[in-house]
């Protein structure tokens, strides 16, 4: 028997991030222009002319904010020309419309070639050229989509050299997804097995009005009544196998600049093997020969047990089931 569960489930595969269009056109801040640009000179170590040391080494987006604020309200030398910058990029007042929402972790890809700020609040054209770990960012992005970045390390500001594309276009969506079998072992049907040990001793004579021994196990003749000296449950769970595969009703999808990207997939679960026979419980027994001497001691202490176990469920109220 097969069965099948369909769900659909949202998931965010990448974020897209283009340049931003006629966002700094406007302004005349050396950051944001490429006009003839030329060949990039590298730059592998940060931190040799600081724009803004006051945010060099922040550790969160939280304390950048907090940093801008103050040294906004301070008015620390440097501040006139990020609120420029600020501006440029959307913030019609500079800091003063800056919200710690507005700032976001980045890491500037190794490679990355734009124009970046200096101590002296000039700008130059580089290209970052180490390791992804050494050009940590913060991205400040306002209500119009327009973003610049701040590097961490140095506090410098970076606007990155990027192709024109257009606002949003169709992509085809190609999900490649293997078919995987999972067996859950804990969660199909049960079957119980009991096993059950008596005693018995083999008596020379029958007595009367006794019936037949009927029991197939026990070989003697005339044998006495069976005494049960032990049980033992043996609980074994029937696997279950599924088979997961994921697709995508969808066969292209819209991406925009800097926008997450959605797509919906389906989770197909199918039920490969239910195990779904017949299982029933055994119960097994096992009978041994003793002889009469001993099986006599074993039915006086069993007996006995019997009786002990009486007396602790009228004591406690609680059954004895040894």
């Amino acid at each position: 028997m097969k069965r099948s569960i369909l769900i659909s489930a949202a998931l965010i595969i990448a974020t897209a991030s283009y340049a931003q269009s006629d966002c700094t056109s406007g302004t005349d801040n050396e950051l944001f222009k490429f006009d003839n640009a030329g060949t990039a000179r590298e730059v592998r170590t940060l931190g040799s002319s600081p724009e803004f040391p006051f945010l060099r080494n922040m550790s969160s987006p939280k304390q950048v904010y907090a940093a801008i604020m103050r040294n906004d309200k301070r008015n620390t030398r440097g501040m006139d020309h990020l609120n420029d910058l600020l501006m440029a990029v959307g913030f019609a007042n500079g800091a003063k419309d800056l919200n710690e929402s507005n700032i976001t972790t980045y890491y500037i890809p190794p490679g990355t070639a734009g124009n970046m700020g200096s101590g002296d609040y000039s700008s130059g054209y580089y290209r970052l050229v180490g390791d992804a770990s050494m050009f940590k960012a913060w991205k400040i992005s306002s209500g119009s989509g327009c973003y610049m970045y701040l590097l961490a390390k140095c506090g410098n500001a970076f606007y990155p050299k990027t192709e024109n594309k257009s606002a949003c276009i169709m992509a085809p969506v190609n999900l490649n997804s293997d078919s995987k079998e999972v067996t859950l072992n804990s969660s199909g049907q049960q079957s119980t097995t009991v096993d059950n040990i008596y005693v018995y001793y083999s008596r020379k004579h029958h007595r009367r009005h006794e019936k037949a021994n009927t029991i197939p196990e026990i070989t003697a003749a005339y044998p006495s009544m069976p005494i049960l000296l032990r049980t033992t449950n043996d609980v074994t769970v029937i696997p279950e196998t599924y088979k997961v595969t994921v697709n995508t009703p969808d066969n292209t999808v819209q991406v925009c600049p800097d926008s997450t990207l959605n797509i919906t997939a389906n989770i197909n679960v199918e039920k490969t093997s239910e195990y779904s026979g017949y299982y029933p419980d055994k119960n097994k027994k096992e009978y041994k020969q003793v002889s009469k001497r001993v099986y006599r001691r074993v039915a006086r202490k069993m007996r006995k047990a019997e009786r002990k176990e009486h007396r602790i469920d009228k004591l406690t109220g609680v059954t004895v089931n040894v």
